[in-house]
């Protein structure tokens, strides 16, 4: 009998310890954009209110906004420098102006999506930097170990200052150490193998969880170009969000098309195999050369698919390549005015 009572208070606690796992804001924001998905596709922008093509720091301005009327659905930020303790970003963003974005998208009923972008914490030089055996140094027992636990503090207590008017933690999809299967960062594939990869996706994530940040939906994101989708997948446990980084970068809108649907093809298999959401986690054509790339290049691209959001990266007030999104006066503002009317494209007033 004593077993007996034993087993059953064993199966009350875990039967408590699931309930309080399923009402985090994190498995909130899950559901959310799992039913979201079945409505359209969301929109979102980086850095979409706080800077665009030809301003800066304004507030409650977005070329979005500006051109449709309504704000992305989803806005990215990124808190590259912040491990550093430092006040802005590797933009110029503000981390204050940016912590009251975030609760301002929020609050309008919109989702915030976070990169990271950290130095390399051997060399000291930015996240570019492949050199130095970095990952392997700030791995447990690394030569660097200490220096990431105290960046991975910084990027925690900002996540957990993220709160509602009744002080709620708000749910962010974090998407840490991207775009892996490149080179060019100091996580990518040039700089680690994949289990030492997959080691430190997940030290940060029980880092994370272990201060208590029960608001972070994870995302995993290689780049198009990859040999095998899951070769850096760090396990089923430490991942919410399956998506792929693609770009525009040559003038080939058919080329950008076929990667496109040959990514999405294996991402929209690997989500319902894994049942996990997928997403186009970047994207853009750079410079936007053309006037209707958005209507005629992307949307026949992703129509058909069941991802959760695509997000376009920013628009830069001081550097023309960097456009990827429509503003007002651009050529590409009629199609991007045709885009937003599209049934299944989602703005934040489609998603409340």
């Amino acid at each position: 009998m004593k077993h007996i009572r034993l087993s059953l208070a064993l199966s009350m606690m875990l039967m408590s310890t699931i309930a309080l796992g399923s009402n985090t804001p994190a498995s909130k924001l899950i559901l959310r954009l799992k039913k979201i998905q079945k409505k359209g596709i969301m929109i979102g922008h980086q850095d979409a209110p706080v800077y665009g093509r030809t301003w800066k720091w304004d507030a409650g301005r977005s070329d979005v906004k500006e051109v449709c009327g309504d704000y992305p659905a989803v806005m990215g930020f990124d808190l590259g420098k912040l491990e550093l303790g430092r006040a802005e970003n590797l933009d110029g963003v503000d981390f204050n102006r940016m912590r009251e974005e975030i609760i301002a998208q929020h609050t309008r009923g919109g989702i915030v999506t976070l990169s990271w972008h950290p130095d390399n914490p051997v060399t000291e030089k930015t996240a570019w930097d492949p050199s130095g055996d970095a990952v392997k140094a700030s791995l447990p027992h690394g030569t660097h170990r200490a220096k990431m636990r105290e960046w991975t503090d910084r990027v925690g207590h900002f996540i957990l200052s993220l709160k509602d008017k009744d002080g709620q933690l708000i749910p962010v999809i974090f998407r840490p150490f991207h775009e892996m299967s490149g080179g060019w960062f100091w996580w990518g594939n040039k700089s680690c193998t994949p289990e030492e990869y997959q080691q430190l996706y997940r030290v940060l994530y029980r880092h994370l969880s272990g201060m208590g940040c029960n608001n972070i939906v994870w995302a995993y994101s290689p780049n198009v170009g990859y040999d095998d989708f899951m070769k850096y997948y760090p396990g089923d446990q430490y991942v919410d969000v399956l998506g792929i980084d693609i770009y525009e970068f040559d003038k080939d809108n058919a080329k950008y098309q076929q990667s496109v649907k040959q990514c999405l093809d294996e991402l929209t298999a690997l989500g319902k195999q894994e049942n996990k959401i997928i997403a186009f986690t970047e994207t853009g054509c750079q410079g936007l050369p053309y006037a209707d790339w958005f209507t005629q290049t992307l949307w026949p691209a992703i129509k058909n698919y069941p991802i959760s959001y695509v997000l376009f990266w920013r628009n830069a007030w001081d550097n023309s390549k960097e456009c990827y999104m429509a503003s007002p006066g651009h050529a590409t503002e009629k199609d991007f005015k045709a885009f937003y009317k599209m049934k299944k494209t989602l703005f934040v007033n489609d998603i409340k």
